[in-house]
């Protein structure tokens, strides 16, 4: 079949429009690539960048030349929607480090010291901070940032571009991570939490056994004593654990994104 110049601009302009709608909600959606401590016009020159560097490995196959208004929509609301449930499920396992900062941080009282998280520029408590921090670093360390890499382009050979389903099993999926990301924050902040319960119940009982005791002024500044020694040893215990973590990451990710292959 012989195409003329206009049928093969107007096919790669179609390609590449769908191209930079899923590779733009990904990272979007990605962990770190997607901060707003990154500037929004780096982002639009990375997202341009990695869309046009794809285009090629991508090409305009099966994708037809009959489009129109309608069906150009649609099918970019559908690479949109594809790209932000691969991103958003990248985000689960720093979640999970976030929310059991958290966890332990109001255990170990560092409630009231709250900062404002440049990642999701959201109130978070210190100890939270500071963990989502160390798993961006555990994360750098094993080249995960590669691996985000390689999965925007590797996610087009498994779902071709105007292929992707929204399915049921894709929202069991997400709602799975999510309840991982839960009882794996209570699994990381556990060790810290049974520490500041032990202290709590060991002030108590001095308490009860020197009822002039001024509490307040000891247990504070043991509780903070208690803290900075869980935080010292929950970084020993995130290195010998994060391999593991980072496995089950990349399964979760390819399991989900074949949900959404058509």
């Amino acid at each position: 079949m012989n195409l003329s110049i206009i049928d093969l601009l107007s096919g790669w302009g179609v390609s590449f429009m769908l191209v930079l709608a899923r590779v733009s909600a990904m990272i979007y959606a990605f962990p770190f690539f997607g901060s707003p401590a990154i500037t929004m016009r780096v982002r639009i020159a990375f997202t341009l960048v990695v869309s046009f560097m794809l285009l090629p490995l991508v090409g305009v196959e099966g994708l037809g030349f009959d489009w129109n208004l309608g069906r150009l929509a649609l099918s970019i609301g559908r690479e949109l929607a594809v790209g932000l449930i691969v991103g958003f499920g990248t985000k689960f396992m720093f979640e999970a480090f976030s929310v059991a900062g958290t966890f332990a941080g109001r255990q170990m009282g560092f409630a009231m010291a709250e900062l404002v998280d440049p990642i999701t520029s959201a109130p978070q408590s210190m100890v939270g901070q500071f963990w989502a921090l160390v798993a961006i670093l555990l994360f750098l360390a094993v080249d995960g940032h590669h691996f985000l890499i390689r999965l925007l382009m590797q996610n087009f050979q498994l779902v071709p571009l105007d292929t992707g389903m929204l399915q049921p099993a894709s929202g069991r999926m997400l709602i799975a991570g999510s309840n991982e990301m839960f009882r794996l924050a209570l699994r990381l902040a556990a060790p810290a939490m049974i520490l500041a319960l032990m202290m709590d119940v060991g002030v108590g009982v001095l308490t009860r056994a020197m009822p002039r005791l001024q509490v307040f002024f000891v247990a504070l500044p043991l509780k903070l004593v208690v803290g900075v020694f869980a935080l010292v040893v929950s970084l020993q215990l995130f290195q010998a654990l994060f391999s593991v973590m980072y496995n089950e990451f990349q399964e979760y990710v390819a399991t989900l994104l074949a949900t959404v292959r058509g």
